[in-house]
């Protein structure tokens, strides 16, 4: 999926302002090098949800949405869609 490249840097500059983290790559997988941990991942989905207008439902929750920051961009563009 292709994504704004608006979208990937308000995610990184989010995980920056929220985290102190510096991402090394878009691609960079946050939860497996020990960047993110399961309460830096709470707190980014809350920031996301509140800055792109999104809400994810708890049963439909998966990590791997929030691997890396191409990833989580990707979830913003799909949960941004309107449901037909």
């Amino acid at each position: 999926m292709v994504t704004s490249v608006t979208t990937v840097e308000r995610i990184r500059h989010l995980i920056s302002g929220v985290l102190s983290v510096e991402v090394p790559s878009d691609d960079a997988d946050l939860i497996e090098q020990g960047l993110i941990d399961s309460l830096g991942l709470v707190s980014i989905i809350a920031e996301i949800e509140h800055e792109f207008q999104v809400q994810l439902a708890l049963e439909e929750f998966n990590p791997d949405y929030f691997r890396s920051v191409n990833r989580i961009a990707d979830f913003v563009a799909e949960a941004a869609l309107p449901v037909t």
